[in-house]
């Protein structure tokens, strides 16, 4: 008896041999599947698209254009529509088919991944910013915490779309039977005026594209024009749509054509028009002096454009001859004698220096007296938002966690919450009010209630604190590619170790103003996100403690290693060695560290370190997002804990009562309104609020409610360390010299909020750098969101008056937004708002010239 191969894999072998009659066997049973796949894609992405910019027009011009948005949408489904008939022949089938499947499959991925992202963040995905993404390991970790929202949404997608064949395909077939029934007539009047066989053209309009009898190939002429077409169904002359319903259809039609006319040619109806199979393929074209698209305004703009704070660097005599590395290049010449320029202050037509300023107050005599800034600690606090440092009782927050318990908080709850942030208490001396708790022991030290961040993107974020410089306006981690226009803090130390003071830097004296200076930067997680591993080195820091680090050191001393609590690497405590070892060797060796710190505890998806429970801190349910805030509590908790630690490490090491403590959050959060779990392409101000202390226990604790930023970090550090004697002569002398370079004013002093008719303007690059930019004056309470590309709209607030931002004003085009302003706010605002708009225009392209920064670089 001969063998046989079983059936099915007979089957596959003779697909495997001639794929071609896949199209044959499996295209006609999946070709309506696959359309009602690509279908629901194309309505759920552009059914969120608008959702989420709703706001971004007013009622009536949404109402007017709305129709308008969905031609391109409609044009998708009908090409497709066209693809998925049955079609006679072949090749066609073998041309459709691919297509068809890779369009479905693309178009629902990109929905499903488009509504996890904007679940997960409270914003739509900017494909274009694809071409920038940085593949390594934690950026991929980092984009694998949302795959399982996208994987859940498509399978939801294929579902769907299995239980709506074949309906949606005939629905769609019996939409396209009416439109065509309803336009014909014209194209018949044209028709039979032409020389052309009338009889074949009314032929193929009768037969209704009826795919099931196999004609629409004759409309396409894909079938042999020279055989006698077959006799027409009854059935399709019975169908025809009757008269009224192709007359609504027509009128209907018609009315989209015109409104889509008469349409204006403005960037928001373009953005909101486009389907979702465009978005990734979408390139914006970047102008190489700004990208701010500011229209003519009235008013004397000469003082501004036209103008460059670069200029010739001032001569300092006591810089080494041998060139320095890092951060002090502009002073030098290159290898072909070439001369660099360098931002200069007497150039910069927004500069206001308070350096002539009296010191506040409260701090004069404390600076006069036994003050001393032996060590320099900088923290930057991931994903710390200003109102939850501390959290407080009487706050938005508190009323928040009030109500979610039905108005009175469980007693031993409100024990947790007295005790969650009992150190950033006692750095604020603010009390929490929970539990009854309305006076603290005070640490000492400023605490800044009105600060923003420099950046709403952890990494440029830190080049602001560190450097004293606004980050570069373009997406992701660049500045490490270009020219930071200051020297940053770790590399204005390291040139103070060079200069020659009355005391030779006697490292075996007691007196630590001749000790040198020593950087470090530790994280207890990975820097290998976005290239931070060679930022780190840019900015001048000498060494770096990394997840790496820990775990090398673990293996060498044969010691279990912890786990980690997530991918991002492990919990902070871990780091309370290497912060002792590092004083206790610096006190040793007789050496000053500056010590930059980026917490990671608190950083999404607020995983607990390994041993630790969640505690209940607010009431969540199935209903809300209140889980989340929970976990996002608990790990502020975590990380305030951390920071009493740290105080305990310096006291521990003998150097409490000599070292400066700064804390500042890169950047806040929005979990809270709008469920952000993450600050990109995020205006919201919440996302720019950050805690900012400067903590010493010899200083007074003082409040300061001027409006500032973290590029004052610098300066403020700098003036400290002069005014407080922690200096040598000629260190004092070089770091008076380079003070006043920086463009942020020192915060020891009263800060200048205007001078003249120039203002304090205050810019915050945003997360991820090249979509929107926020700016603020100290003068003022408003606030202002630009776009860099056309796809984002203008926002405006005042947060003095709509904390929360609960009723802004927004819109694709500024004129519009200038019309919302005056009829919600008043003159002044207006005014305010065509003069930020202006001065932001110019400083993007000045920030571009001093990193000198070419945008096609990124293209």
């Amino acid at each position: 008896m001969k063998y046989q191969l079983p059936h099915f894999l007979r089957e596959f072998i003779r697909l495997f041999v001639n794929p071609i009659t896949w199209v044959d066997v499996y295209w006609p049973a999946s070709r309506k599947y696959f359309f009602s796949l690509l279908f629901i894609g194309v309505v759920c992405a552009k059914a969120l698209h608008l959702y989420s910019h709703i706001t971004s027009l007013t009622l009536g011009r949404f109402l007017l254009w709305g129709p308008t948005f969905v031609v391109q949408d409609v044009a998708c489904i009908l090409v497709s529509q066209l693809l998925c008939q049955k079609f006679h022949n072949r090749w066609f089938r073998a041309l459709a088919a691919p297509i068809m499947i890779f369009a479905s499959l693309m178009i629902s991925g990109l929905a499903a991944a488009n509504i996890s992202f904007y679940f997960q963040t409270g914003a739509e995905i900017h494909w274009r910013q694809a071409h920038s993404f940085h593949r390594d390991a934690a950026s991929v970790k980092t984009l694998l915490t949302g795959l399982t929202g996208i994987v859940i949404g498509e399978v939801i997608f294929t579902a769907t779309a299995w239980f709506a064949t074949p309906y949606l395909y005939n629905w769609v077939r019996a939409g396209v039977r009416i439109l065509r029934a309803a336009v014909e007539p014209a194209f018949v009047c044209c028709k039979r005026r032409s020389k052309s066989t009338p009889k074949t053209y009314e032929r193929v309009a009768y037969d209704d594209w009826d795919e099931e009898n196999g004609e629409s190939e004759a409309m396409l002429g894909l079938d042999d024009p020279t055989k006698p077409l077959p006799p027409l169904p009854e059935s399709s002359q019975k169908r025809k749509p009757g008269l009224l319903l192709r007359i609504i259809v027509g009128v209907a039609f018609l009315a989209l054509i015109a409104l889509r006319i008469a349409r204006p040619s403005e960037n928001a109806y373009t953005f909101l028009s486009q389907t979702v199979i465009i978005t990734p393929f979408e390139r914006i074209e970047r102008n190489q002096t700004s990208t701010v698209d500011v229209p003519e305004l009235p008013g004397d703009w000469s003082w501004l454009f036209n103008h460059t704070a670069l200029g010739e660097p001032p001569k300092f005599d006591w810089l080494p001859e041998k060139k320095l590395k890092g951060g002090f290049r502009d002073w030098y010449t290159d290898k072909h004698g070439k001369k660099h320029l360098h931002y200069d202050p007497a150039k910069d037509p927004l500069k206001i220096s308070n350096l002539d300023n009296e010191i506040l107050e409260p701090l004069r005599e404390a600076l006069k007296g036994d003050v001393k800034i032996k060590h320099v600690f900088l923290l930057k606090l991931e994903s710390t938002r200003a109102d939850v440092f501390p959290l407080r009782k009487e706050s938005y927050l508190g009323e928040l966690i009030q109500k979610s318990y039905g108005g009175e908080i469980p007693e031993e709850v409100e024990e947790r919450l007295a005790n969650l942030t009992r150190n950033a208490q006692r750095y604020t001396n603010t009390p929490s009010g929970f539990n009854g708790q309305d006076t603290v022991n005070p640490y000492g030290g400023m605490y800044m209630r009105n600060a923003y961040t420099g950046d709403t993107f952890t990494l440029k974020s830190i080049t602001a604190s560190v450097c004293g410089v606004a980050p570069l306006v373009a997406d992701f981690n660049r500045e490490y590619l270009n020219h930071i226009y200051e020297p940053c803090l770790p590399q204005v130390l390291t040139a103070l170790n060079h200069i020659d003071n009355h005391t030779h830097h006697n490292q075996t004296t007691d007196d630590f103003r001749t000790w040198p200076w020593h950087s470090t930067f530790m994280q207890s997680i990975t820097d290998d996100y976005d290239n931070q591993d060679k930022l780190i080195p840019v900015l001048g820091f000498k060494d770096k403690i990394t997840d790496v680090k820990i775990t090398e050191d673990y293996e060498h001393s044969n010691k279990t290693t912890p786990e980690k609590y997530n991918f991002w690497g492990y919990p902070e405590h871990e780091l309370r060695d290497y912060f002792l070892h590092a004083l206790k060797h610096a006190e040793k060796k007789h050496e000053r560290v500056f010590i930059t710190h980026l917490t990671g505890q608190t950083h999404h998806p607020w995983d607990m370190p390994v041993g630790d429970e969640y505690e209940e801190l607010i009431h969540s349910s199935l209903f809300n997002h209140n889980g989340r805030v929970n976990k996002y509590f608990n790990t502020i908790g975590v990380n305030d804990k951390w920071l009493g630690e740290i105080a305990e490490v310096l006291e521990e090491a003998g150097v409490a009562d000599e070292t400066l403590v700064v804390m500042v959050g890169d950047h806040g959060i929005s979990l809270i309104e709008d469920g952000g779990v993450t600050p990109y392409d995020n205006p919201h101000v919440s996302n720019f609020h950050v805690p900012l202390v400067f903590a010493h226990p010899k200083l007074p604790p003082i409040n300061i409610d001027s409006r500032v930023t973290s590029m004052q970090i610098v300066p403020t550090i700098m003036d400290l360390l002069k005014e407080s004697g922690s200096l040598g002569q000629d260190q004092a002398k070089a770091i008076q010299d380079i003070l006043p370079l920086y463009e942020g004013q020192s915060m020891i002093r009263e800060t200048i909020a205007s001078q003249g008719n120039k203002r304090d303007w205050q810019f915050t690059v945003m997360n991820t750098g090249a979509t929107w930019l926020a700016v603020r004056s100290a003068d003022k309470p408003y606030r202002l969101v630009v776009p860099l590309v056309p796809d984002v709209p203008w926002r405006f607030s005042n947060p003095d008056t709509d904390a929360h931002e609960l009723n802004i004003q927004n819109s694709f085009e500024l004129f519009p937004l200038l019309f919302q302003i005056a009829r919600d706010h008043d003159e002044e605002a207006v005014e305010w708002t065509k003069e930020a708009a202006q001065v932001t225009k110019w400083w993007v392209g000045e920030n571009w010239r001093r990193y000198e920064y070419e945008p096609e670089s990124d293209s």
